[in-house]
């Protein structure tokens, strides 16, 4: 139970370190999100981000919530468009792909949400 806390407050922290996801964020999808299963049975979501704004921004996640059919969630997973730790900057108009695989059924998923959470470069 310890370690479930532990990762729940490490998540939060994440979350709260990062600019919370808007829909007039600056970075945002660029396209749309393409969605496959692998050889091994796994979803994966492809596509890319965008920053539409005017400074560069950093540590940038994208978050794939995945939905059963009465509303509850059946799994989340994130992916960071950099290495982790790394200073690299998404610059204005300049576009990062990613790639998110999930180990849900994908029988069992009937709705999708996906977030970007970044951090705006001081």
């Amino acid at each position: 139970m310890k370690k479930y806390f532990l990762i729940v407050v490490a998540i939060l922290f994440l979350a709260w370190g990062c600019d919370s996801p808007e829909d007039d964020g600056v970075v945002g999808l660029d396209g749309p999100i393409l969605e496959s299963v692998d050889s091994n049975g796994m979803l994966e979501f492809n596509g890319a981000v965008i920053n539409n704004g005017d400074n560069p921004v950093q540590s940038v996640y994208v978050v794939i919530v995945l939905k059963g059919e009465d509303g509850s969630i059946l799994e989340a997973n994130s992916v960071s468009l950099f290495e982790e730790g790394s200073d690299i900057l998404l610059y204005p108009l300049e576009r990062e792909f990613f790639n998110v695989s999930v180990s849900t059924d994908p029988a069992r998923v009937f709705s999708k949400d996906v977030e970007i959470y970044y951090e705006d470069q001081f």
